[in-house]
């Protein structure tokens, strides 16, 4: 157990995304649970190299991260070289990876969980050797949505649903060939986890442990179609939509043309035309 008088604590670092960091009742307040189980030094999140640059110095046991899933993402390369634990208490705007781990979104009871936790060991996908994620990535509309929605100021919920819309308008279908496989897709996720965030899920059954990624192919619907099966990303039975297909791979090479805006985690990556797709087996260790 984590939280045990006798034994010594672990010493961990609370990476806090700047808008949480904001909040000075509620730091305080993660501060003070946290210690109970933790000897707890605590940082902002002030971009990726920054972050990794502190995480390094500091070498802690366990990352706590007080944020979203962009946030989480940061901390990916220390955790695979360090082997350290990652805690999470929700902060973002779709929270997927703390929504599919079933942490609770209110952050103290998030922050209390951590002194008691269970642990487990997912998988992190690899994209052509540089790109790593946790939760979902993906090209095409998805990747699209990451980009519209890093340029608005708002967050929460309701600028994905308009870069969506804005999306299915503007954005077309794009040819891919991978494994003897070709088509025409509107977007492909490689998802590790069943669901992007605020409970839409582009996997169901997608296994987080089992070394591979559930490689998902999404034709474009017409709009009546969508409109009367778009509730299925969120009630469940989207795996039997005519437009979706999948495969479970634990590496895969893909192209596509033309070149698709892509995401690792909902953050913006860059336009790709060909995918080097790798799964690191059980990698990271977390704490729920």
């Amino acid at each position: 157990m984590f939280y045990n008088k006798e034994v010594k604590k672990k010493e961990a670092v609370l990476l806090i995304n700047p808008y949480a960091g904001t909040r000075k009742k509620l730091r305080e307040e993660l501060v003070e649970i946290l210690s109970r189980a933790y000897e707890i030094e605590t940082i902002l999140a002030e971009g990726k190299a920054k972050t990794l640059d502190s995480l390094r110095k500091l070498s802690p046991e366990v990352v706590i991260v007080a944020g979203g899933d962009g946030t989480i993402n940061s901390t990916l390369p220390y955790l695979l070289e360090s082997g350290a634990f990652l805690g999470i208490i929700p902060f973002g705007s779709g929270n997927g990876l703390a929504r599919n781990l079933r942490i609770p979104l209110n952050s103290t009871r998030a922050a209390q969980r951590l002194l008691r936790p269970k642990k487990l060991k997912v998988d992190v996908g690899i994209i052509n050797e540089e790109i790593f994620f946790i939760n979902v990535a993906g090209v095409g509309f998805d990747g699209y949505i990451a980009h519209e929605f890093e340029r608005m100021e708002k967050r929460g919920i309701s600028p994905y649903v308009y870069a969506a819309l804005k999306g299915y308008f503007k954005m077309e279908e794009f040819r891919y060939e991978t494994q003897g496989i070709s088509g025409e897709a509107f977007l492909i996720a490689f998802a590790n986890f069943p669901q992007y965030g605020g409970e839409a899920r582009i996997a169901p059954g997608a296994n987080p442990s089992d070394g591979k990624m559930d490689v998902v192919f999404i034709k474009k619907p017409g709009l009546g179609y969508t409109l009367s099966n778009w509730p299925r990303l969120f009630v469940g039975g989207i795996e039997k939509l005519r437009v979706f297909s999948r495969l479970r791979v634990s590496s895969l090479c893909l192209e596509v043309s033309p070149p698709q805006p892509s995401h690792y985690d909902g953050e913006k990556g860059p336009l790709l035309s060909r995918i080097k797709l790798r799964v690191k087996k059980r990698a990271v260790r977390v704490l729920r």
